[in-house]
This record gives C-alpha cells, structure tokens and sequence, in this order.
C-alpha cells in the first residue's frame, strides 16, 4: 500500500463495476486516525449520494502485516447494479478521514438511462431486508489452520508446519529424477510404448 490511505481493488483486476465486488483499504499509518481499541477502524458510506445504507460506520477487519509494519483495515463492497458511485470516509471514533469517491462503470444497455433510472433502481435494492448488510460487510479473517503441502495433501493444526518437504520427481528412471526431492509433486512424465 505504500503511503497511500486508500487503495481499492476488484476481483476482475478491471475498474468497478456495478453488481461486482470490490475489497477497499485503509492505511491508518498515512493518516491522522489512530485505530479505536473496540473496533479498529470503521467505515462508512453510501451509493449514489445520498442514498446511504444505514447511517452507522461499519467495523472493518484488520489486517496484520507482520512486526514492521502497521496494519491495515478491509471492508468488502457488493455494488448494487444500479449504483453509479461509492462515497465513503474512515473513523477511528473521534475523527474523520475522507470523504473519498470511487465512480463505476455503467454497463452499456444503461449508459443513456436518466439519473432517476439508477435512483429509483437503488433505492427498490436496497429497501429488501438485507440489501444494506449484503452491499457493505467486514472482509472475513483468515486463520491458518492447516500446512499448505505439494499434490493436494493435507497436514491439519498449523503449529506443526515446520517439515522439510522437497517437492519433486522421485522416480530415480526418469531424466526428471530429484535426488533431493522427498514428495512426488506430479512432474515425473511417464511415457508409453506407443509414444
């Protein structure tokens, strides 16, 4: 994140777009909030000001970056279809960091409908039992639990993951041959007669 306070991105890589969903991120670190010792960070916003969904800021997940580094804070955005904007701002509880703006793209069937086309659209959305908490929610913390090994193979309780794996081809026949591999991670080629 470098020294920016605010950093978004989607799954597609692309720009927002309306109906996908995007992850935002909070660097305290470059601002003036000092994160809340109850809950962190908070978020809050709205679509297509000023429809806003709920009126109090959301919790946002920490993000632990190692010893050196500062955490950061998550919040995941599932965009309406027929939101055109995001305006958002950060609070610590005291203070205030923002107002920021992310516009979306609008699909092309919707480029030339009038703003009350996205307005009422927006507002039938997020008047469903729900909408509020499906659009804005806190990104979900992972816990490790397991040891990631070659193959698919599995290793339950990640207190234990200090094992000298060597992945590799373990077939001493094969040009492929690793002397030092100790797992068979698949990349031995096998060859037929008929080849």
């Amino acid at each position: 994140m470098g020294y920016s306070s605010v950093y978004w991105e989607t799954a597609t890589g692309r720009p927002p777009c309306a109906g996908e969903l995007i992850t935002i991120y909070f660097n305290p670190s470059s601002s003036k909030l000092i994160p809340n010792e109850a809950y962190g960070i908070a978020f809050n916003g709205g679509f297509n000001q000023p429809i806003m969904c709920g009126g109090e800021p959301r919790v946002m997940t920490r993000k632990d970056r190692g010893i050196k580094c500062s955490p950061f804070y998550t919040i995941k955005i599932n965009v309406p279809l027929h939101a055109l904007t995001l305006e958002f701002s950060f609070t610590d509880g005291k203070e205030w960091n923002g107002p920021y703006k992310i516009e979306f793209k609008v699909y092309s069937k919707f480029k030339n409908m009038p703003a009350t086309f996205f307005t009422e659209g927006l507002t039938k959305e997020l008047s469903q039992d729900g909408a509020c908490e499906n659009a804005i929610y806190p990104d979900a913390v992972f816990v490790k639990d397991r040891c990631e090994f070659p193959a698919g193979l599995i290793h339950e309780g990640g207190n234990r993951c200090d094992l000298d794996i060597v992945p590799g081809c373990t077939d001493p026949n094969s040009p492929y041959f690793n002397p030092l591999a100790n797992v068979d991670d698949g990349s031995c080629p096998y060859f037929s007669d008929s080849e």
